[in-house]
């Protein structure tokens, strides 16, 4: 199948003419390969300096065509006008213009549509890979298995492939219900915070709803800059990963046999290696979760329910001290039905973030925050 490229760019001229450059190094193994450039619209000279760069741009694997906005449409307006593209073309990779792909982002997302492209649990593929959990900002490692690629509830907006199947399911559902997408308690209070403007969150609240998954590679075939734009006012490295650049036939796995995570980055079958049905135990090792009505929690909050189980907080994945059974008072497993008193309040953050980072040095801490708040004056003066 070949896919067009759709970029979206909006006053980033520098951002753009990077991100075209690694899209020009790419393979496209022999296709023709339209490439869409959409610029959203304001009267700026940073506008301007933007369609220059577009325009002078040579694309050598197919046509190239450059949408320009005559209004400001903003970003979820201006995302969803991209992916509406699937009217005019099969399958599409859309990216923003601070990202940087790999050299064989094309040829990895050709192999998941043959394997994916017509599963309706599938609700796009990513071609980023997060080594964080955006939903409480810690680091996030999927468990590697003998694929190459896995699943998570969690749509993704660092570089994205959708067909036509897969959009127009998702924009049949979001303008049925667009009034009422972000409620209820299986979506991350992370994600329902973003702003109006943000698209991802209804896409996050389609995919959760629906049961669906997007697809994950274990290796980044993006990386994201964060330069300075709507919703990030300095440049930010924080989300850089490492890229997959080399040709690869990748191992994909059926559905029933893909590691599989939830919204909140929680692994969804991990309540089977401890001998419970899913729906009586919440796995909440991240703590990020709100109690709904499952009778066990299995957690690293102290709460004031009855302690069944305990693990330790060594192996990594994080989960692997569950299906292990490392011995430990890191992690809990809670039956909610017995409620007791805590006396003295147990707690893990400086043993998470022992985990977390490894080794706390003070001098680079203290650096750190500095620079953080340094980092977050600017922003609020600007």
């Amino acid at each position: 199948m070949n896919i067009a490229i759709v970029v979206i760019a909006f006053n980033r001229p520098e951002s753009l003419k990077r991100l075209l450059s690694s899209i020009s190094r790419a393979e496209y193994n022999n296709d023709n390969v339209t490439l869409v450039i959409s610029i959203d619209y304001q009267d700026s000279e940073p506008h301007a300096e933007t369609l220059v760069v577009a325009k002078n741009f040579e694309w050598m694997h197919g046509e190239k065509k450059i949408i320009e906005h005559k209004n400001n449409l903003g970003l979820r307006k201006h995302v969803l006008s991209c992916g509406c593209l699937t009217e005019t073309y099969p399958a599409i990779i859309m990216l923003e213009d601070d990202l940087f792909v790999s050299k064989q982002y094309y040829d990895y997302a050709q192999q998941m549509l043959e394997t994916y492209g017509n599963s309706n649990q599938i609700s796009g593929i990513s071609l980023y890979s997060h080594q964080w959990n955006v939903n409480v900002n810690r680091p996030f490692i999927p468990e590697p298995s003998e694929y190459d690629v896995y699943l998570i509830q969690f749509a993704q907006s660092w570089g994205q492939c959708w067909n036509v199947r897969m959009w127009k399911e998702f924009y049949k559902w979001y303008q049925e219900n667009e009034n009422n997408i972000i409620e209820g308690e299986n979506i991350p209070s992370f994600v329902k915070n973003w702003p109006k403007s943000s698209w991802l969150k209804y896409f996050i609240s389609y995919t959760i709803k629906s049961n669906k998954y997007f697809v994950y590679p274990y290796y980044s075939l993006t990386t994201n800059f964060s330069d300075s734009g709507t919703h990030n006012k300095i440049l930010d490295a924080s989300f850089q990963v490492v890229l997959q650049d080399n040709r690869m036939q990748y191992r994909i796995p059926l559905i029933d046999n893909a590691i599989k995570y939830d919204a909140f980055f929680e692994r969804e079958d991990l309540s089977q290696s401890i001998g419970f049905i899913k729906s009586d135990l919440m796995i909440d090792l991240y703590g990020s979760k709100r109690k709904t009505n499952e009778n066990y929690i299995l957690t690293t909050k102290a709460l004031p329910f009855k302690i069944i189980a305990s693990y330790g907080l060594c192996l990594r994945p994080h989960e692997l001290n569950i299906i292990h059974n490392i011995e430990g008072k890191d992690i809990f497993l809670y039956d909610t039905a017995g409620k007791v008193v805590l006396k003295n309040k147990r707690n893990n953050n400086i043993r998470i973030l022992q985990y977390d980072y490894k080794n706390l040095n003070f001098r680079k801490l203290i650096y750190l925050l500095k620079d953080k708040l340094i980092s977050k004056l600017y922003e609020n003066r600007i």
